[in-house]
């Protein structure tokens, strides 16, 4: 029998409350941990974490966020094709999120993977319709 292989797509928020050791990080090294877990990221939502920690702890402590992510077993997505341009575009126009956080949407159901989150108040609606799987760090 195989082992089923759980995707996830891991937002922005979600990274952050992991490198800044926030409630709901203890749940996120757990699951990093787990062998038939494949962790994805798109690089706008890297760009999202990047600017975070350098809004709040200077450039330094952003460039080593490249090195820090390179050291978990998350896949970051580099490209974009029309698939996912079109799916990005059709959650901006049906849902009040952000474009950034449309990549995370689009990118969940193009590879039929599971959001991570801290973010409630952007994906709660996505959640409530039933459109896409969410794991909650809190």
């Amino acid at each position: 029998m195989a082992t089923e292989i759980n995707k996830y797509i891991i937002d922005a928020c979600a990274l952050i409350a992991y490198f800044r050791d926030e409630q709901g990080s203890d749940k996120f090294r757990e699951i990093l941990k787990k062998p038939n877990n494949q962790f994805f990221m798109h690089a706008a939502n890297l760009g999202e974490v990047y600017y975070d920690i350098l809004r709040v702890s200077g450039k330094d402590k952003a460039q080593a966020l490249f090195e820090k992510v390179a050291q978990l077993p998350i896949t970051i997505i580099w490209e974009m094709d029309i698939h996912l341009i079109s799916l990005i575009g059709e959650y901006k126009t049906s849902y009040r999120v952000s474009y950034a956080d449309c990549f995370v949407l689009a990118l969940a159901e193009k590879e039929g993977a599971i959001v991570i989150s801290t973010d409630h108040h952007e994906f709660d609606v996505i959640d409530n319709v039933g459109k896409l799987s969410f794991y909650w760090l809190r």
